[in-house]
């Protein structure tokens, strides 16, 4: 935990290229009392003394004399402290250590002069040692006090340098570089960090919230690398450095590497990315410096992750895979929040957890959305439940599933879908599409995602209407962007069967068009994008069962989890024609992937470069009937082709047939 907010810290005041710390140096010391108890009978006065002086010592190593402490015994069997009345007011902080009659130890942490309403009141934890784990409870005690006293000691530097990046947006207050001073913006004075902070919190919210979006990534990391070390037995199968060693090698380039984690562990990298990015979408950040903020937060866990490789793949997975889910997230629960439906606004906050957050707290602070969640948009968003009966290859016969799903596009243009003429440059995100489908009747069987974001366009519209009233004319979007598809269509992880093809489409051409003629409404979709892909060879299982041990001297990744990091292509296309109550319509996807060879973890150890070839086509009809104004019914038939090979001599083919019903709401 120190060390996620000791890259937090770093990448804050780099980021904000000033000198805090002159600030820092004219603060008084923190002053902290640390009370320690004992609940058992016997009153451990020995452990009591030797906890004082843990104490001591890790502060003296961390704070550099930068923090006072008193600690003192207290009598456990009085429920009222009657000695801590007469301490408060003299302290900052007030630690409390407490051994438990189970013989685990609880601390808690109490903000005696607690200033502005982003400080934190009180914070806890419990430790106790774990049967799998070989973290002691007294160790991940020394790093939690650590952890505070590194943030008591540097917090006025902390939060100096996430204020100065605010104070570029502050009518209230500006940042003079020169001097290391924060002043009144009208009148020039200097004012204090406290006065900094209890004017710029007071102004609109329109501001961006660094010093809540640094404390929830700090949370963020903090969580995870908590639960890495809960997990140490399962995790340290992938150390190869001691601290010294994979910090220099990944400074010098020596440990940059793709990693060999199992699917899982890398769909979690993507939601981790996602977490990120609407932390910091949902605080005001805009999508270029959320996705920043993403990259900087994938960046810090890397190296927190000493004993791994810094992997290439969840620098890619992370921020980028996060940065497309999250802006489309962000944008379908901007849309829904819009539609002012209590159906609507739960589906935004279950899609967007960062949404929910921050707007929760915003309520209890009597503040509203960001203003930018609060633009018009165009949207077209609905969830469908329906039955599946569908065959993969490798089934005898067809079964059917239940299927849920939401498919939402929001076009973030003001005058998309309005009569006139015009044309224009768009910046920000002008589109975004999103398909999200479960299937499987005992649990989820069977993901597929889809996500396009259309990051920059040029934006064309001549809409009119004709003498029946009904709009003719043309919109048309040609852009750049991004994308993300997700097609898992196996049984469980290491299964025979698995197949999954997973696509993180870094950048692409993108087109849309959306036309009305005679009363015909014509919406079509092109994108072509270049890919990395995470795919599981559908040759590999045949090709190995066929040459048993063939795959002994291949890199980790297919010969211990069955997949491979690769390079390729994905185009995605879609046509839909409405006209009443009737839609007709196709959408389709063809990948393609190519293996890397180079840069795996134990490189050094590959003697089997063997190239793996795959691909993945996706075409899918339908027709719908609207039965109401928000309800339709609809069928669809849909083919998945797989096809893969292996040093290009040994190829598998597969097929999987589905036949849909669903019943569509709209919202």
């Amino acid at each position: 935990m120190k060390n996620s907010l000791l890259f937090l810290l770093l990448f804050v005041l780099i980021a904000s290229s000033v000198q805090s710390f002159a600030v820092e140096r004219s603060l008084p010391k923190k002053h902290v009392l640390v009370s320690v108890g004992d609940l058992n009978d016997n009153d451990d006065v020995l452990w009591k003394k030797e906890t004082c002086e843990q104490v001591y010592a890790i502060s003296n190593q961390i704070a550099d004399n930068g923090t006072d402490i008193t600690c003192r015994n207290f009598d456990t069997n009085n429920f009222h402290d009657k000695g801590l009345s007469l301490l408060q007011g003299k302290f900052d902080y007030q630690m409390r250590i407490m051994k438990e009659k189970d013989g685990s130890v609880s601390i808690d942490v109490a903000n005696q002069k607690r200033i502005h309403e982003s400080d934190f009141k009180t914070l806890g934890w419990n430790f106790k040692d774990g049967i799998t784990t070989k973290i002691s409870k007294e160790e991940a005690m020394a790093k939690t006090i650590g952890n505070f006293f590194f943030y008591a000691t540097n917090e006025t530097a902390f939060k100096a340098g996430l204020l100065v990046n605010g104070a570029a947006e502050s009518n209230e207050i500006i940042y003079d570089q020169k001097t290391g001073q924060f002043k009144d913006r009208v009148t020039e004075m200097p004012i204090s960090i406290n006065r900094a902070y209890s004017l710029y919190e007071n102004e609109s919210d329109r501001k961006k919230n660094y010093l809540r979006t640094g404390v929830e990534i700090g949370v963020l990391l903090s969580s995870a690398m908590a639960i890495y070390y809960k997990n140490l037995v399962f995790n340290q199968v992938d150390f190869d450095y001691g601290f010294k060693e994979g910090i220099k090698k990944k400074f010098s380039g020596e440990a940059i590497r793709f990693d060999d984690n199992d699917k899982m562990s890398n769909y979690g990298h993507v939601y981790a990315g996602v977490l990120y990015y609407q932390m910091a979408r949902s605080n005001g950040f805009n999508s270029l410096e959320s996705f920043l903020i993403s990259y900087a937060s994938s960046t810090a866990w890397e190296f927190m992750e000493y004993h791994e490789v810094l992997s290439i793949n969840d620098q890619i997975l992370t921020p980028i895979g996060g940065y497309i889910i999250g802006e489309a997230t962000y944008q379908i629960s901007c849309a829904l929040f819009q539609k002012n439906s209590i159906a609507a606004t739960a589906l935004g906050y279950t899609i967007n957890p960062g949404m929910a957050v921050n707007n929760g707290i915003n309520k209890l602070q009597k503040k509203d959305l960001q203003p930018d969640c609060k633009k018009p948009r165009w949207s077209d968003i609905s969830m469908y439940i329906g039955l599946d009966k569908g065959q993969k290859a490798y089934e005898a016969k067809p079964g059917t599933n239940t299927v849920v799903g939401m498919d939402a596009t929001v076009v973030n243009i003001a005058d998309y879908g309005k009569t006139g003429s015009s044309s224009k440059l768009v910046y920000d995100t002008a589109m975004a599409k999103m398909l999200v489908e479960l299937n499987g009747n005992d649990g989820v069987k069977d993901l597929r995602v889809i996500a396009q974001i259309v990051t920059a366009a040029y934006h064309q519209k001549n809409l009119g209407k004709d003498e029946k009233g009904q709009l003719r004319g043309y919109d048309l979007i040609l852009g750049v962007g991004s994308a993300s598809t997700w097609n898992d269509r196996g049984t469980e992880e290491g299964s025979p069967n698995e197949d999954f093809y997973g696509t993180i489409n870094i950048l692409g051409a993108t087109a849309h068009a959306n036309v009305h003629y005679n009363g015909f409404n014509i919406k079509a979709d092109f994108g072509f994008y270049g890919d990395f892909a995470m795919v599981k060879s559908y040759s590999l299982n045949k090709y190995e069962a066929g040459n048993p041990g063939v795959l002994e001297g291949h890199a980790t990744t297919v010969s211990k989890k069955g997949y491979y990091w690769g390079m390729g292509t994905t185009t995605l296309a879609a046509i839909a024609i409405e006209k009443g109550k009737w839609e007709v319509g196709y959408n389709g996807q063809f990948s393609n992937a190519k293996s890397i060879d180079g840069h795996h973890r134990k490189q050094e150890e590959i003697t089997n470069h063997d190239v793996f070839k795959d691909t993945l086509m996706t075409n899918k009809v339908y027709i719908s009937y609207k039965l109401t104004k928000n309800l339709k019914l609809k069928i669809s038939r849909e083919y998945n082709l797989r096809q893969g090979s292996v040093g290009g001599g040994f190829n598998t083919k597969g097929t999987e047939i589905r036949t849909m019903g669903t019943l569509v709401y709209q919202f």
